[in-house]
């Protein structure tokens, strides 16, 4: 009996251990976006409640002057569309248009949002309504339409044109005007009943129209446009002075004014224009706080006034536009790199650089001064790093990243504009051009950058000088792929992988290179030592080599999502990762491949290893996990 009773409580011990014995160490999330969206129009009924809309039926609302943003309605709305406008004339009463010739309704100040007949499926861009009965939506083909009481009943008004009408303001029942392609511009005095063109001075889209009265307005668009009016009637041209990002002056996006004199324009690539003397002079932000496509501005008053856009992006200002804070910024991560234990930096789409000094608790956003997509980062010392990434960007600091600078030049095609970087050969000269996907430091002075149409290369002297190299000297094709994945041990053993199957390996620091070629698209790879690599790629693919890549061996996987990266932590232990969330882990070298438990549901683009053997992952969505 007394034996029993010993064995039961042994026997309880041990079940009471067990969770704490087989307990699985977890992945923590330390960055996330909160919203997956983007964000196409916001608007302010007083200083206090405002409402945003955008992609996959995204509405937010605050009440306390943006302090909070929460999601409406409470009850997710049955269907996916891009909600392009939202307009209130109360806290309680207004209207959402977006794709399809949706648009919603509310009078309960978003807590309900019923959908409204319109028998259209055209495309709305824009709204406006005067008061609880009289409104207008516009968009594609020329397309206007008008209620008379609150939206349960829409009839089409006709215009003598097929342009998009991308934005419609209406100050009264009876005044109104629209903007929209072809630097369009109409007025109506009758309610739109009757629509007579008004000259804009401009051929370009304009894209959205904001009157402070019955004859006080602006309209922006293409090209960096901006025109106004002071009776109403004539348009004149004002000098945006928009930046030149992408070798043409930016498009803007959108304009609200707060008074006839102080006004913001919302651009593209992150780019806010602001006047103080009704536009006759604008001034654009020279930081650039974001990189994304600015869709939306409203100005509550002189002071202060909302902007946002494209990767869930929410601005706000309080002091008329002179200082923004970053309300919300979703960037899509794509590759990160620690120096140390405490130093680390992730980069991304729309030159995104995020920096860490602790160890990864905080990440703060760093100007990159580049406004297209980033792929890889290194660093040769705690001040001097690189970032590579399209449009053959090569960016360096020598402080830790407080400033980044352009190195290459885009335009270089072999004729020497770059002087640090050197592409000589006919075969290879054009492809300093080319971006490049992914980079690896295989010492802290000898770096390696892979990309475009086969673009590869190196530097030996710690970024000082680039070097073009062609891998493919015998010209078996490969040297015209798109090359993914680079990583190098040290300086002379090295592996890069890329569209087509395509695997080459050096061990003499890239003088000789052997290529071969197989079937699946791979996105990186990771050697352990000079005999054992595994590559990963798209649909699930997972391939070792135990013989310095004499054969590969696909390896079992259980997903058949892409997979996006690769690490290694012993010949046993290793990790990828790839699309929706996907992480997957092994502790025998990949003879089984098991699915780990993944806080997220966004594509996981990265995965790297500090040296006290905490593991990052980045990705889409602002996403950084720690393990």
């Amino acid at each position: 009996m007394k034996r029993g009773i010993f064995y039961s409580i042994i026997l309880t011990f041990l079940l009471s251990m067990t969770p704490f014995v087989f307990a699985q160490k977890e992945w923590v999330t330390v960055s996330e976006s909160q919203w997956q969206a983007s964000f196409s129009d916001v608007f302010f009924v007083d200083a206090q409640h405002g409402w945003i809309v955008g992609s996959n039926s995204t509405i937010l609302n605050t009440t306390d002057g943006g302090k909070t943003w929460n999601p409406q309605p409470n009850q997710p709305l049955p269907f996916t569309i891009e909600l392009k406008k939202v307009r209130f004339i109360t806290a309680k009463i207004g209207w959402a248009v977006g794709e399809n010739g949706t648009v919603l309704k509310t009078v309960d100040g978003g807590q309900q949002w019923n959908k409204l007949s319109t028998n259209t499926l055209v495309a709305l861009l824009g709204v406006s309504f005067v008061d609880e009965l009289h409104g207008w939506a516009c968009g594609d083909g020329g397309f206007i339409m008008h209620t008379k009481d609150g939206g349960a009943s829409w009839a089409q008004q006709f215009i003598d044109t097929n342009n998009t009408i991308e934005g419609v303001h209406f100050v009264t029942p009876e005044v109104g005007w629209a903007a929209g392609g072809g630097g369009t511009l109409l007025h109506t005095i009758d309610g739109g009943n009757t629509w007579e063109f008004q000259t804009s001075a401009t051929v370009n889209t304009l894209d959205a129209i904001s009157m402070f009265d019955n004859t006080t307005g602006w309209a922006v668009g293409a090209g960096g446009a901006v025109v106004a009016t002071a009776d109403g009637k004539n348009w004149e041209v004002q000098q945006s002075n928009v930046p030149n990002s992408n070798g043409m002056p930016e498009p803007i996006w959108d304009v609200h004014f707060a008074d006839e004199n102080v006004g913001i324009a919302a651009a593209e690539f992150g780019v806010i224009l602001s006047t103080k003397d009704g536009g006759k002079t604008w001034k654009f932000f020279k930081d650039r706080l974001v990189a994304a496509r600015l869709q939306g501005v409203h100005m509550i008053s002189p002071t202060e006034g909302w902007i946002v856009g494209d990767k869930a992006t929410i601005l706000h200002t309080t002091d008329g536009g002179t200082t923004w804070d970053i309300v919300s910024n979703a960037n899509e991560l794509r590759a990160v790199h620690f120096f140390d234990d405490t130093l680390g930096w992730a980069v991304g789409l729309a030159g995104s650089v995020l920096h860490t000094n602790d160890g990864g608790k905080t990440w703060k956003s760093q100007n990159s001064g580049d406004v297209f997509e980033l792929f890889g980062v290194g660093f040769v010392n705690a001040k001097k790093g690189y970032i590579v990434g399209s449009n053959a960007a090569l960016l360096e600091t020598l402080d830790g990243g407080k400033t980044w600078k352009s190195v290459s030049d885009p335009g270089d095609e072999g004729h020497g504009t770059a002087k640090r970087i050197k592409f000589v050969g006919e075969t290879i000269s054009w492809k300093g051009a080319m971006a490049c996907y992914a980079m690896s430091f295989g010492t802290p002075t000898h770096a390696w950058a892979v990309g475009e149409v086969g673009k590869v290369m190196r530097t030996n002297d710690g970024g000082e000088t680039w070097v073009g190299v062609n891998i493919d000297t015998g010209f078996t094709g490969a040297g015209f792929n798109n090359l993914f994945g680079v990583h190098f041990m040290d300086e002379k053993n090295g592996w890069i992988v890329g569209f087509g199957g395509m695997i080459a390996k050096t061990t003499d620091g890239g003088e000789t290179w052997k290529i071969i070629m197989g079937y699946a698209e791979l996105q990186d790879v990771y050697a352990i030592n000079s005999q054992t690599a595994w590559a990963a790629g798209n649909q699930g693919t997972i391939m070792v080599t135990t013989d310095g890549g004499e054969t590969w061996r696909d390896q079992t996987v259980p997903t058949e999502e892409n997979l996006n990266a690769i690490l290694f932590v012993t010949e046993k232990t290793g990790w990828a990762v790839g699309d929706k969330g996907t992480i997957l882990h092994t502790t025998d070298g990949g003879v089984t491949w098991l699915k780990f438990s993944s806080p997220t549901l966004n594509n996981l683009r990265d995965i790297i290893k500090t040296s006290n053997g905490t593991l990052w992952i980045v990705g889409d969505s602002t996403t950084i996990l720690r393990y």
